[in-house]
């Protein structure tokens, strides 16, 4: 592996030494040299490496063109596939990752900080299916490596890509009713709002044990309705009795190595009050753009999100996406999608990747 890649696993393992401008750099430079489609586009825009000198200078890759682009600095390790498929498998975005340790260390560091931060294990549910199952899913492959880090000989995966098992799932959560050991549910928000539904029509709740927690994500895809955030957490108290700060909603993309949770347990085990908000690790920053110039805007005002992942080392470093979203006193939060002229950033930037 590149010696890159080493320099960036040192830094997510210290958090205490100040290098992330100096490795975005070098990130930077590793890419432009090593991914030709990429190259281009920078040369276009006079940005290479000997003229760039900060990490908000560096070019960002829209992540429209992991769809039609082949970004990989190396041959992969793994191909990670998105899980829209509403233009059909072959209009999926390709994360293909040429040194899986920086998406597992990343993975787990991010889950050690922002769910498990006041426990070194507990039981695990699953109602994501197996890695094994679904290896193109880099969810799936998360939530695996979670079960092996902090799980227990207790854990469960309750799912398939056919069918969730909602009442072998009730079972579980009326064990731990019943012996007073908490758990940690790690479920798509889709699968949780079905599963909400069910308690419903079914007249079932719960009062799992405290400290119980639950991590949920993928926004509404495939749910059989719209339910707020407020919405969630209500349902959430009412069914399972978890209050809101054990409830983090995380916030990932197929083209990034890292996510963004919200900050209720880090914060609350820390001894800090904050409002609910995204919060990422050190290894990543976030800029907020306008649309139409993708240049930054005034804190507070809404933009494009951009990230900057080290961890995406062998990939893409800069991702602009087609969120929309508002940076905080805490963190960030996400409004919604770019729609209409607020796409028209994301459309210009894929234009270059084309020519």
């Amino acid at each position: 592996m590149h010696r890159v890649h080493d320099n960036v696993l040192s830094y997510i393992a210290d958090p205490h030494v100040d290098d992330f401008e100096r490795l975005a750099l070098e990130i930077f430079a590793h890419q432009f040299e090593y991914i030709p489609a990429y190259r281009r586009v920078c040369e276009r825009r006079n940005a290479t490496p000997d003229r760039v000198a900060s990490w908000t200078d560096i070019p960002p890759v829209p992540a429209l063109a992991f769809k039609q682009v082949d970004l990989c600095c190396a041959p992969p390790q793994r191909v990670f596939l998105s899980s829209g498929t509403s233009q059909g498998s072959d209009r999926r975005s390709r994360h293909a990752m040429a040194d899986l340790r920086l998406y597992q260390a990343s993975a787990i560091a991010g889950l050690r900080t922002h769910v498990f931060a006041d426990v070194p294990n507990m039981s695990v549910l699953s109602l994501v299916p197996r890695a094994a199952e679904w290896p193109d899913s880099s969810l799936a492959q998360m939530v695996s490596w979670a079960m092996e880090s902090f799980g227990d000989s207790d854990d469960a995966q309750l799912a398939t890509q056919e069918r969730l098992d909602f009442d072998g799932f009730s079972e579980r959560l009326r064990r731990s009713e019943r012996t007073g050991m908490p758990v940690c549910i790690m479920t798509t928000t889709a699968a949780l709002i079905r599963f909400l539904d069910d308690c419903r029509d079914r007249d079932r709740t719960f009062r799992l044990p405290h400290s119980s927690r639950l991590m949920d994500t993928g926004g509404a895809k495939g749910a059989p309705r719209i339910l707020s955030r407020n919405g969630i957490l209500q349902a959430v108290w009412n069914t399972l009795a978890i209050p809101g700060y054990f409830v983090v909603n995380e916030y990932g993309m197929s083209e990034l190595s890292s996510q963004y949770y919200d900050n209720v347990i880090r914060d609350r085990w820390s001894g800090r009050f904050s409002h609910r908000a995204k919060v990422g690790p050190h290894w990543m920053r976030t800029r907020f753009l306008d649309p139409a110039t993708l240049r930054d805007v005034p804190v507070g005002e809404a933009g494009l999100l951009c990230h900057v992942d080290l961890a995406n080392a062998g990939s893409a470093l800069a991702v602009l996406t087609e969120d929309i979203g508002r940076a905080s006193e805490h963190g960030f939060e996400v409004i919604g999608r770019a729609i209409g002229a607020e796409a028209r950033g994301c459309s210009l930037a894929m234009a270059e990747f084309r020519t």
